[in-house]
């Protein structure tokens, strides 16, 4: 059953928008980690892909922005706020991440 309160419409989708800004947060610290490591050690493979996900990050940080912005304007008009592009672009950073996170802790053993 759904039981929604007054004042609830659009809450779990401030939730999800405020979801995109911790994983930009998170995509942003890997992102540095790999890129020090990769110059601290002399990997210019590691420094090339930590420099890419640092603009990924960009692009994450940019979009949870956009994203706030327009779920009100969403929810205003009465249109869906959900983006599948936007979604998919996500979830491509997560695992383009994950996989760069991995990479990194097996080249510092």
């Amino acid at each position: 059953m759904n039981h929604e309160h007054p004042g609830s419409a659009g809450l779990q989708v401030e939730r999800t928008s405020l979801a995109w800004v911790r994983t930009a947060l998170a995509a942003s610290i890997v992102a540095l980690i790999v890129t020090r490591y990769g110059v601290v050690r002399h990997e210019p493979l590691l420094s090339a892909a930590g420099v890419l996900l640092l603009v990924g990050a960009a692009g994450l940080w940019f979009g949870a922005h956009r994203r706030q912005l327009s779920i009100g304007e969403a929810l205003t008009v009465g249109r869906s706020p959900v983006n599948l592009a936007a979604m998919r672009l996500m979830t491509v950073m997560v695992v383009v991440t994950a996989l760069a996170s991995v990479c990194a802790i097996l080249t510092l053993r």
